[in-house]
């Protein structure tokens, strides 16, 4: 919803107060210039006043990125678009637009910085009736991240300058930048087998999306899986059965905490070199078809719940994945030590689960251990400037650290 405000009222209410003034200086003289000055005032001050009240009426203000989602390192081109929609003229108009400075102007008019953080775009301008400008800019996408553009200021008034009337423009517009991702190899991490030994499936584990039939039933069977039509047809209970699943499952778990106390402090760095090890892991496991989940204790937008994306090895899960990445945000719902525990049972049974970390205090290496014990398989990616502490023998470890420092000392954007 747009909002306006006016200002600058009281001088002109000052100055027709005055040319009322002269109107009676002049009828009480008996002079018919001063009085004509008076009333030219006066018209004046009602063509200022209608001037004002309309300027920023049918005024449109838009603005078009040429791809919302992109990675870091990549160009969007953005095009602002001020119409004058009515037969009347602006003397002046200015507009005020705020861009993230994660998003930096490469070409374009030379930004303000009045915010921490924020480029300030001016512009200031005339409008003939039923005119429209555009302003275009390159915007580099330089750290990851979801950026929002917005919101415009417009500010106009009547032609002599002693009225202004603000608008706020409330709409924004939303960039998502998605983390690095790179080749296993270049991590440091075997393409061959980063998760260790690895069957390709577990045939205990019945896929719902499979059917293979009807039995009877037996005692123990879960009540959702009869089937009430089929048992009213043939008088007795029957279950539907499912072909094993086929499909190996990836849970690939972020720790955004990186020193303790989680809630203190960060190190930015490392937390992009977690989300940049997550992402890639995660377009491994992509490729080879496995079925993929995200785990993190990011505070997300629904407070008190984990950060969580089901498993599923759709098309599109890539993509959710990476949206996930790119909105994960330095605050931490608990240590992951506390985290993981506590929501695994939400994790298919047998699943792989890969850490990606930069701080494994001993609590975490006890839960690490608790989780293979489980029967999870436990792979570490270990992001860390410390030595990786000592996990279980069928713990399968990377320590990454070296390899990411190479990537970005040739250029490579990875810890933002």
């Amino acid at each position: 919803m747009k909002s306006t405000f006016s200002s600058g009222h009281f001088w002109h209410d000052l100055w027709i107060a005055f040319f009322i003034f002269i109107i009676a200086v002049g009828i009480f003289m008996g002079q018919g210039l001063v009085i004509a000055f008076g009333v030219m005032g006066l018209v004046a001050g009602a063509i200022s006043l209608i001037w004002n009240r309309l300027a920023l009426e049918d005024v449109a203000y838009e603005r078009t990125i040429s791809d919302t989602r992109v990675f870091i390192g990549e160009e969007v081109r953005m095009t602002l678009t001020l119409t004058n929609r009515k037969p009347v003229p602006l003397a002046w108009i200015q507009v005020e637009d705020e861009v993230p400075d994660a998003l930096q102007v490469v070409e374009g008019d030379v930004p303000m910085n009045v915010k921490p953080n924020v480029q300030t775009l001016e512009h200031s301008t005339s409008m003939a009736w039923y005119e429209r400008i555009r302003w275009r800019y390159r915007l580099k996408c330089t750290r990851r991240g979801m950026y929002r553009i917005g919101p415009a200021r417009i500010e106009s008034g009547d032609p002599f300058g002693f009225l202004r009337n603000r608008m706020r423009e409330p709409a924004q517009e939303m960039v998502l930048v998605y983390p690095t991702v790179v080749p296993l190899n270049e991590l440091g991490i075997p393409a061959a087998r980063p998760l260790g030994d690895v069957r390709r499936g577990l045939a205990i584990f019945q896929d719902i999306s499979r059917p293979s039939g009807l039995r009877d039933y037996h005692v123990g069977d879960p009540l959702k899986t009869v089937d009430w039509k089929a048992t009213a047809r043939m008088r007795s209970l029957q279950v539907r059965t499912f072909e094993p699943s086929s499909t190996h499952i990836v849970i690939v778990v972020v720790a955004v905490d990186t020193m303790a106390p989680h809630w203190e402090a960060y190190l930015p760095a490392d937390l992009e070199r977690v989300i940049t090890a997550a992402a890639s892991v995660a377009a491994y496991a992509i490729d080879k078809q496995y079925s993929i989940g995200l785990f993190s204790n990011d505070t997300p937008v629904q407070m008190g719940k984990p950060m969580t994306v089901a498993p599923s090895n759709g098309p599109e899960q890539m993509t959710t994945i990476l949206e996930a990445l790119a909105a994960i945000r330095p605050y931490a719902l608990g240590p992951m030590f506390q985290q993981l525990p506590e929501n695994s049972r939400r994790f298919p049974v047998g699943a792989s689960l890969v850490v990606c970390t930069s701080f494994l205090p001993p609590e975490f290496v006890i839960t690490l251990n608790e989780m293979r014990s489980r029967g999870f398989r436990v792979v570490v990616v270990y992001v860390g400037s410390e030595k990786c502490p000592t996990l279980d023998n069928g713990i399968v470890v990377h320590e990454i650290r070296e390899h990411l420092d190479t990537l970005e000392a040739v250029g490579e954007s990875v810890a933002g």
